[in-house]
């Protein structure tokens, strides 16, 4: 009779565990059809320790963590799943693709996508957020691309400007790098006037002895 308990205990352990985990699963179910998705996130993470392997557990982990926002734990809850290979390992990657748009990672997305795609063609849910998120990239690279030419143009009208600009200044005898408002005009009127009075005010040395008066004339700077 030992031998019996011996050989039929590890079963009835096993069945114990089974029950506990289809438990969680139904619990974390009607939570989560509950809008619950802390507390059924909890349940289906019981089931996880009690049935590692199973994939609905993590599955509904993935799915509630991703009603919670929590983006990172569904996508690594939606990750384990595909790795399972089982049953529902085409939702799961679909789900993936969700989680990590919903994250901003377009990329990884896309690339989600693509292995729901390949592991069903006919997936047109796949199909169709895949062919969003290329729209969506192709659009912003023509986007980038208009903005580009757009700064372009801009820059070669502002250098077109300023060579106008700075013939229009010789062309007038002024400085083409000096200011051209109303104040910095007048101060550069101002000292030309100055140098003006200067030159008709140079200061003359005295001549020298026996030379005509005014022969020998020298400014003072």
């Amino acid at each position: 009779m030992k031998k019996l308990i011996g050989v039929f205990l590890p079963f009835a352990v096993a069945l114990c565990a089974q029950a506990g985990v289809r438990a969680d699963l139904r619990a974390g179910g009607k939570l989560y059809e509950d809008q619950k998705y802390g507390q059924a996130l909890a349940k289906y993470n019981e089931a996880l320790q009690k049935a590692p392997q199973d994939e609905n557990a993590s599955f509904g982990a993935g799915a509630a963590a991703y009603y919670l926002k929590d983006y990172r734990t569904a996508e690594k809850a939606f990750e384990e799943t595909a790795e399972k290979d089982g049953k529902l390992v085409q939702d799961a990657l679909f789900n993936l693709g969700n989680a990590y748009y919903r994250a901003g990672d377009t990329d990884k997305a896309a690339d989600a996508y693509r292995q729901a795609i390949v592991h069903t063609p006919k997936d047109k849910e796949a199909i169709h957020n895949l062919q969003l998120i290329l729209d969506q990239k192709q659009n912003q690279q023509n986007q980038n691309n208009q903005n580009r030419q757009n700064q372009d143009n801009n820059s070669s009208n502002q250098d077109r400007q300023n060579q106008d600009g700075k013939g229009q200044a010789e062309q007038n005898g002024q400085d083409p790098q000096s200011p051209s408002n109303p104040q910095d005009q007048m101060n550069k009127d101002d000292a030309n006037r100055v140098m003006q009075m200067a030159r008709e005010n140079e200061y003359k040395k005295p001549t020298q002895s026996g030379a005509a008066q005014g022969s020998s004339v020298e400014k003072d700077w």
